[in-house]
């Protein structure tokens, strides 16, 4: 079901070759693992793109969710976005994955960790 866009953020991919939603945090969300094209498609590691941003959820708050080429699902909520803000994944291997959210001056505002399995 498409959300009303409020902007956009910049996803920076620095884990893996992957699709990525960014989605108000809603129980419905919550619940699905049904979440509709991707808000970035295909996004190569080390790539940075625009991302519409819908309005919030819950709170105020949006969920990410990222599946890369080799079957890992990487899932945060609770994170607050705001229109040209900064959202970067970063880490896998043998490091936590971890979000960082800076905002449209670059300053970081929130360091998240991820959760990440295999599919």
């Amino acid at each position: 079901m498409p959300t009303p866009c409020t902007g956009t953020v910049t996803f920076c991919n620095g884990v893996r070759d992957a699709d990525a939603w960014i989605l108000p945090q809603t129980p419905e969300i919550l619940k699905t693992t049904a979440w509709g094209t991707p808000g970035a498609a295909k996004v190569r590691t080390g790539e940075s793109r625009p991302v519409p941003l819908p309005a919030p959820g819950d709170g105020g708050f949006h969920v990410f969710r990222m599946i890369d080429a080799d079957g890992f699902f990487y899932a945060a909520n609770g994170i607050a976005l705001e229109d040209g803000w900064t959202l970067a994944v970063k880490g896998g291997g043998l490091q936590p994955v971890i979000l960082e959210i800076s905002d449209g001056n670059g300053v970081l505002r929130q360091t998240r960790e991820v959760f990440s399995a295999r599919l």
